[in-house]
């Protein structure tokens, strides 16, 4: 029996296409794409490809993407992860509950790893913000949102003067409440987890806020960073187990990084559908784990 995938994601992403073309290869299985940004609803009548999906994979885009896990939800349609799993890992403040429980049900196993202290907090009154950070500094402020890569910052405040920075480039958010992390002086590596089904990757590059202290660049494209393969350790792959298991997600990636003063990690991200950019085949990984999942369910 041929199972039907929605695919809904941005068709120009590189990895995603590749993915795609491997999975139309696979006779007993029917792709059909939806493109979040340009691909838009009746909501009086869904289309009939939707309701017979066998599964939904969604790689958030916008509020459509979140639309369609919705409607999944709604009418109990199979989704690669569910909307509450989701909206949980798009929303950085809920996230951090989310791993500080994960962290205190699970002491022992995670004693090697440590989450930076962090806060939720608002802008609208920058004199009450300032004085509220002065004794925190350096803080990084990040987007309380994460998915919308054009609504989406971290900003290094050093002093107190970086804060009127961050306001002149970033004042459309004065309005938002930010999530603020504390600054993990570290060894200036980034390490990036990546985990597809049962399989763990690890992929470090230099952490792009140490490339700003250095080089102090008008903007940094990510992108551009050189990345290599590094070891995954057991207490890393320990990491990685637990957290899919207790966030519900079978594909993700998130980030730690290693501060000059121990030998312990910190978690300071988590994403639900991450690039997994400089995975060798990364494409190869994703298709034979979908095909897996899609043909056993």
């Amino acid at each position: 029996m041929v199972k039907k995938i929605i695919f809904s994601a941005r068709q120009d992403h590189i990895i995603i296409k590749k993915v795609i073309k491997k999975l139309k290869q696979i006779q007993d299985i029917e792709i059909v794409l939806h493109d979040p940004t340009k691909d838009f609803f009746s909501l009086s009548r869904m289309p009939k490809k939707f309701r017979e999906a066998d599964l939904i994979i969604v790689k958030v885009r916008n509020d459509c993407s979140i639309d369609l896990l919705h409607y999944a939800k709604l009418y109990d349609l199979p989704t690669l992860h569910d909307v509450d799993t989701v909206l949980l890992c798009k929303n950085k403040i809920a996230l951090d509950y989310a791993l500080r429980k994960v962290k205190n049900k699970h002491k022992v196993d995670l004693k090697n790893f440590l989450i930076p202290k962090a806060w939720n907090q608002s802008l609208s009154n920058i004199d009450k913000f300032k004085k509220w950070a002065l004794p925190k500094l350096p803080i990084v402020i990040k987007s309380h949102y994460q998915h919308d890569k054009y609504n989406r910052f971290n900003f290094l405040v050093q002093k107190i003067d970086d804060i009127g920075k961050f306001c002149e480039r970033y004042k459309e958010f004065l309005t938002y409440d930010v999530y603020v992390q504390e600054f993990i002086k570290c060894d200036g590596i980034e390490r990036k987890i990546y985990v597809i089904g049962d399989k763990v990757f690890g992929i470090k590059r230099e952490n792009p806020i140490y490339i700003y202290l250095r080089d102090k660049p008008e903007d940094i494209d990510v992108g551009l960073i050189e990345r290599e393969e590094f070891e995954i350790t057991k207490d890393i792959l320990r990491l990685s187990r637990i957290l899919s298991k207790e966030l519900n997600l079978k594909i993700f990636g998130f980030d730690l990084v290693k501060p000059i003063d121990n030998d312990k990690y910190y978690l300071i991200d988590l994403n639900d559908f991450p690039s997994f950019k400089g995975i060798p085949m990364a494409e190869l990984e994703l298709k034979n784990f979908i095909e897996g999942y899609v043909l056993n369910l």
